[in-house]
């Protein structure tokens, strides 16, 4: 259920230098060594950015004129212009540039930095070397061996219809929804009976995250005080099956750290953007307007872990610290409290401000029971039932390990909920009989951990979508005051608010979901949402267009909310061309709308009979808004009452869903707003 700093001097204790990396041996080592080595005697002119670095001669040009590099920086700049096409591992580095010799990792970062200090001074204003988070460096400038440049490729226009900018290509357009889950549409509260689910369930867990990083912004840095991000762990295990521990690791830090009151930090949907966007440390910092940043690695041989970790200082790039662990898979709970102590007392943050930790209230002393958890989390990436389903055996697990496991009650919960929504749910027993298991789950975790925030959310998502709001706005009031940095809380809560008409309460929320998330497309489409329910249509589509230019791609649901915003501005040629692809069951609903605002009758009639086809009474919610739209007053009342009948989660909207104004003065509408019992 989630929505879009101390200054360079950032207070930090002195904390304890990187330690000095293990030495290899045998021949494995003496192999690499040998071919490191070879590739340091390369040959040839490698030309990139305005600068011509002469191998063999070994010289680098600027506009034709010598820069004076010492040999172990000429070195390791030729090393990573060698090797541009790929990522090099730290150690690989330190073994090439110092022959194997014995040398701490603090040498390699001293002379990265003192490399892109002489490329910035020399006007180099692109950062050309990237550090790759817990792993090592890659040369990011295009690499030739002839003289000339590379040109980067012109990326296409995505922004929306209607932004008074060009439409993207058809073939741009359908590579974009392909690129969308089909279950995207459930984001769409306005516009769907599920979707109120998704806005306080999926939400809740920022699972299919896929923002695109703005460009820093010139100007001071003052990040706030005690700011920090963490970065995802890299997984040093040679087995992409691991990738679930190093992300999981991470995302559990997060949330540990969330739960310090006196910290600010960066939310898991912008900070994991970088996993695949790697960026060096101080843009990342930039970006998401934090002064430390935490990264780390990890190995794991069987029962075995190696974590390595650095928190870095944004404004100098040096270290606060670093440290490296071996230890059992049993100790991995203990390790994720002593590097969130670490990090802290850096900071100079309270831990334990204000009670206990949050995540230790949630959480479990069972490694066994951790692990499947993580696993679960790690399903929850997926895109169709099948993941989701494979999520629930794992949460299952987890309380099976540990029956005491609120955490993973929560997560029970959340994953039966969304199961409701996008599995094959033929009557309205099963969505009921669902709805109780996960409210039995919520309930669960809230007793095992009744001062823990993110208990009180679930338990207040599985409300919502029952369609009790009295309670769930209790619950996510209370998850709300005991974790107020929590930005997967402060989603559901602005959800929520926004559709029971306390719009600022709403922007409120989505204000400090932003301030978390800077690069997260979402959260400027979820404030356009909020936004577009308080009428506020032009506002709205100014977050639109700022989550469009932040985004490569949009879910269908969320470009709906700016159809939306057209078709409330009596523009509905806009909004149909908006929605002229058709691709999913929002676009044909918002034709239906559109057509008949333009005159074209037999066009909107087809339309809502192929929704029909598509939504079958479930649609009954929708169909009520089409009918209002169309001035089809009784029929409008008539589908409002069988969505109620039927339980249609998308009542969570009528007492903000613009569509339903027409009908909104009506007895019929009346009585039913009464029945479903909002809040004032």
């Amino acid at each position: 259920m989630t929505w879009p700093r101390e200054p360079p001097g950032l207070e930090c204790e002195r904390g304890e230098v990187a330690e000095p990396k293990s030495s290899k041996s045998g021949s494995k080592f003496l192999k690499e060594s040998q071919e490191m080595d070879t590739s340091l005697r390369a040959t040839g002119v490698y030309v990139f950015a305005s600068f011509r670095l002469d191998a063999t001669r070994r010289i680098l040009l600027r506009d034709g004129q010598p820069v004076s590099l010492s040999s172990r920086v000429f070195d390791t700049l030729l090393y990573l212009v060698d090797h541009a096409d790929r990522v090099i591992e730290k150690d690989e580095l330190l073994n090439a540039v110092w022959a194997g010799r014995f040398v701490e990792e603090a040498n390699l970062s001293q002379t990265i930095f003192v490399l892109r200090k002489t490329l910035r001074d020399l006007g180099e204003a692109d950062e050309l070397i990237a550090t790759i988070s817990g792993r090592g460096y890659r040369f990011t400038a295009p690499v030739r061996r002839d003289a000339g440049s590379a040109a980067p490729a012109a990326q296409p226009n995505l922004l929306l219809p209607g932004f008074d900018t060009p439409v993207a290509a058809a073939e741009t357009a359908g590579a974009r929804e392909a690129a969308v889950s089909s279950r995207a549409w459930f984001r769409y509260a306005a516009l769907g009976g599920a979707a109120f689910l998704f806005g306080a369930v999926l939400l809740f867990m920022l699972v299919w995250r896929t923002p695109r990083a703005t460009e820093v912004v010139a100007g001071a840095f003052r990040p706030p005080p005690r700011s920090v991000a963490v970065l995802a762990f890299a997984n040093m295990s040679g087995d992409p099956g691991q990738d679930y521990l190093s992300d999981g690791f991470a995302e559990e830090l997060i949330d540990t750290l969330s739960g310090v009151k006196s910290l600010f930090v960066a939310d898991r949907a912008s900070a994991f953007y970088f996993k695949n966007h790697p960026a060096p440390v101080t843009e990342i910092a930039h970006r998401l307007n934090v002064g430390a940043v935490l990264e780390g690695s990890i190995r794991r041989e069987g029962q075995r872990l190696r974590i390595a970790v650095q928190l870095i200082n944004a404004a100098s790039g040096y270290q606060f610290w670093s440290r490296s662990y071996d230890r059992n898979f049993g100790d991995i709970l203990k390790l994720q409290s002593e590097i969130a102590e670490n990090v802290t007392r850096s900071l100079r943050a309270t831990l334990h401000a204000g009670g206990p930790m949050q995540s230790a209230m949630g959480g479990t002393a069972n490694s066994a029971a951790f692990d499947a958890f993580l696993r679960g989390i790690r399903f929850t990436r997926g895109r169709d039932e099948a993941s989701f389903r494979s999520a629930l055996a794992a949460f299952d697990d987890a309380v099976r390990l540990d029956p005491r496991y609120a955490g993973a009650h929560s997560m029970r919960a959340i994953a039966l909920l969304i199961l409701a929504g996008i599995g094959p749910t033929d009557t309205a027993n099963t969505l009921t009989e669902i709805e109780a298991k996960a409210l039995d789950a919520a309930n669960r975790a809230v007793a095992l951990a009744p001062g823990w925030g993110p208990a009180h959310a679930a338990r207040g998502s599985v409300l919502a979508s029952m369609l009790d709001f009295p309670d769930a706005e209790r619950e996510l009031s209370e998850a709300r005051a005991l974790a107020p940095n929590n930005v997967s809380v402060d989603r559901a809560y602005e959800h929520l608010e926004s559709t029971l008409g306390h719009p600022a309460a709403a922007e409120a929320a989505a204000a400090r979901v932003i301030a978390r998330n800077p690069t997260d497309s979402y959260g400027y489409w979820d404030q356009a949402l909020v936004l577009y329910l308080g009428r506020r249509y032009q506002d709205s589509l100014a977050a639109s267009r700022h989550a469009a230019a932040l985004s490569d791609t949009a879910p269908p649901g969320d470009q709906a909310v700016a159809a939306l915003d057209w078709l409330a501005l009596k523009r509905p040629q806009i909004a149909h061309d908006a929605c002229a692809p058709n691709r999913n069951w929002q676009q044909t609903e918002c034709l239906a709308i559109a057509a008949y605002q333009l005159g074209h009758l037999a066009e909107a009639k087809a339309q809502l009979a192929n929704l029909r086809r598509s939504l079958g009474d479930w649609g009954a919610y929708n169909y009520s808004q089409i009918y209002a739209q169309w001035g089809d007053r009784k029929n409008a009342i008539a589908w409002l009452n069988t969505a109620y009948r039927l339980h249609d989660t998308g009542l969570g909207m009528l007492k903000e869903d613009a569509l339903l104004d027409p009908i909104r003065g009506m007895p019929e509408f009346a009585d039913i707003e009464r029945r479903l019992n909002f809040p004032p």
